[in-house]
């Protein structure tokens, strides 16, 4: 099977004024595919959990209530200005699926981009992001990715986001998920299948398979196709994610995307029960025309810190964002096992 899960733990000192020596450990622990560190700093807990679970629901609920003011993704505004797809992007102008509209993105940054919502949904507590929401949009975001690839067989590529509340990047309170396509991987992607095949090319065997079948420490549950679990080597705070036992979005059935849909709602669930209010998500493909399994499609899902006047993402630092290593505070086995309840 070999696959090493290395770590190594280091005791730093630090002493304060008056030379009293406070001694810490952290964990430096390396990704088992790509070699990726992480530091897992469990005495930064203190310091950093407050700009995560500490809530200001009030504030919040105000911002809300005022932004839904000529919000764009609200009636009748949506109605009058959305952007529409070309012809050769899509034979819709805009893609409706009962409530849920599908348009493209007016600053598009892929070769394809488009936002889903609700103009019924502007901003929600992410208790209210039950299953069957969640499902409704991601039904209609892959919808939309097999039209735009039959009308452009070029693009490869499929990714569907979610950034919400502004820690997370969002632009706009009104809740919204977002698909980019390419005509060539994103760099994670790019990573995830390059590492994949190298690893089944030298010890000829899958990485995936073998994850899942070794992971039990940190696995969360399996549904259908579907394993969650926690990373070894987690790149965000309290970082869940997943793999679908198939290779890319086209293999995925109705069964696939609503047990993906109740993962999703199940961690949002649990973010609630901690806390946290605002999060990031992505799910990921290989290219759309994979005739192999070398390489699984996947979820990430992360918590950011809570929306306050004074909000600050301090997870956005160099350490993570230039150096690409992450800082975390928790041991992802400990995150496992409080997370299963919620499956």
């Amino acid at each position: 099977m070999s696959i090493e899960f290395r770590s190594e733990r280091r005791n730093l000192e630090v002493l304060t004024a008056n030379e009293k020596s406070i001694k810490y450990e952290i964990e430096q622990r390396w990704d088992p595919l790509t070699s990726r560190m992480a530091v897992i700093c469990p005495h930064l807990r203190e310091k950093w959990v407050r700009f995560y679970d500490e809530q200001n629901e009030e504030w919040l609920e105000e911002m809300i209530e005022e932004s839904k003011e000529n919000c764009p993704f609200c009636r009748p505004v949506i109605d009058n200005i959305i952007a529409k797809f070309p012809k050769h992007q899509m034979d819709e102008s805009i893609l409706k699926l009962n409530d849920i509209y599908v348009f493209p993105n007016l600053y598009p940054r892929a070769d394809f981009e488009a936002v889903v919502t609700s103009p019924d949904i502007h901003g929600l507590n992410i208790k209210d992001l039950g299953e069957a929401k969640v499902y409704d949009f991601l039904n209609a975001a892959f919808e939309c990715i097999k039209k735009a690839y039959r009308s452009n067989a070029q693009l490869l590529y499929p990714v569907i986001g979610c950034n919400y509340l502004p820690p997370a990047g969002a632009s706009l309170m009104h809740f919204h998920m977002q698909i980019s396509i390419q005509k060539v991987p994103f760099n994670y992607v790019k990573n995830l299948i390059h590492f994949s095949e190298r690893y089944e090319a030298t010890k000829d065997t899958n990485f995936w398979l073998n994850l899942i079948k070794i992971n039990k420490d940190r696995k969360i549950a399996q549904k259908g196709s579907i394993y969650w679990y926690t990373p070894f080597a987690p790149s965000g705070f309290s970082e869940v994610r997943a793999v679908v036992n198939k290779s890319n979005f086209l293999n995925f059935t109705e069964d696939d995307i609503r047990n993906l849909a109740d993962g999703v709602s199940n961690v949002l669930n649990y973010y609630y029960h901690r806390g946290f209010a605002s999060f990031n998500f992505v799910i990921y493909s290989n290219t759309l025309k994979a005739k192999n399994n070398r390489f699984f499609a996947g979820a990430r899902i992360v918590a950011r810190p809570s929306p306050s006047p004074s909000c600050k993402c301090i997870d956005s630092w160099y350490m993570p964002f230039l150096l690409e290593e992450s800082i975390v505070l928790e041991r992802p086995e400990d995150l496992a096992r409080e997370i299963r309840d919620w499956f």
